[in-house]
């Protein structure tokens, strides 16, 4: 056996750190309660998402692809390219593209904050239509909802942060 010359050379087997037992390993052996998908009784899943004032609901059914925003098409309801993406990628992850009909129905906020509140609308309705969906939305946060909102403006100031300009003269 070497003779320890420093705090850093101690032997792994006779340091307490490496044999005490982790204390949350005891949780992988009980038995996980199984995941069923949420479809009511007509083959829909539903699902809510939020991004500042925006608030989503998402109505999900198998169907041929047909996506709706407040009633019109996903076309004239967002109307930048980099929106649509976003809107679409629950969708394109798990490869339910041509699958699923998706109705939305959006109020709040302005046309990107509607959009940014869609995608965990729609990946929620997806997770309770398809259980197996789950770790790759949530592997790509996109469950989540964005907790970012708008600072608040205070006295003395023009906007939340923003200061009057240092004028000498």
């Amino acid at each position: 056996m070497q003779i320890p010359h420093g705090p850093f050379d101690v032997d792994p087997n006779d340091f307490a750190k490496f044999n005490r037992i982790n204390l949350y390993d005891f949780r992988r052996n009980l038995p996980q309660k199984v995941k069923e998908s949420k479809v009511d009784s007509n083959g829909v899943a539903w699902g809510h998402g939020k991004r500042k004032r925006s608030t989503a609901l998402a109505k999900v059914r198998a169907g041929t692809g047909k996506i709706t925003v407040n009633g019109k098409p996903l076309i004239e309801a967002f109307h930048l390219p980099s929106q649509r993406h976003r809107v679409l990628l629950p969708l394109s992850v798990t490869s339910y593209t041509c699958l699923l009909d998706v109705e939305l129905k959006v109020n709040g906020g302005g046309l990107t904050g509607q959009a940014e509140a869609c995608i965990p609308a729609i990946a929620r309705a997806i997770q309770s239509f398809d259980v197996g969906t789950r770790p790759t939305l949530k592997y790509l946060r996109l469950l989540r909802c964005d907790p970012r909102r708008v600072e608040r403006k205070k006295p003395g100031k023009i906007k939340a942060r923003k200061g009057q300009v240092y004028r000498r003269r």
